[in-house]
């Protein structure tokens, strides 16, 4: 990996038109791009849940062992689903060091849906993983 490239690239990045700024002009990543970075199939079953629906919290504890509690204030009409990031960080921001196979790839798995939904798929908050 090239250091200056990646340095000179994340300066180019504006956030505001998720788009690289370059002398030739705006570089947008496409999904094909990001697939091959990344290494995730387009064309499969989704690597994501549906935080739509009320069991989001099971299908969580099922991919990564635990979910974030119930929201103290059940009275709210309309409380937010996902995952806060103060709590992935809080549980899965240290990597233990005699972690088995399982937990890599559970830790994997949480640090990639972490990236992609502070980067890719962000939201207008900005505080949840959805």
């Amino acid at each position: 990996m090239n250091a200056a490239t990646l340095t000179a690239l994340v300066d180019r990045w504006r956030p505001e038109t998720h788009a690289f700024h370059l002398k030739a002009g705006e570089m947008t990543p496409t999904l094909q791009v990001v697939s091959m970075i990344l290494g995730l199939p387009i064309q499969s079953e989704p690597l994501c849940m549906n935080t739509t629906s009320n069991g989001w919290r099971q299908q969580m504890e099922g991919l990564f062992g635990m979910a974030p509690p119930e929201p103290e204030d059940k009275k709210k009409d309309r409380a937010p689903a996902g995952a806060p990031f103060l709590w992935i960080r809080t549980h899965f921001g240290t990597f233990p060091p005699e972690a088995n196979r399982d937990t890599i790839k559970t830790y994997t798995r949480v640090y990639l849906w972490y990236m992609l939904s502070r980067t890719l798929f962000a939201d207008s908050g900005g505080k949840l993983a959805h």
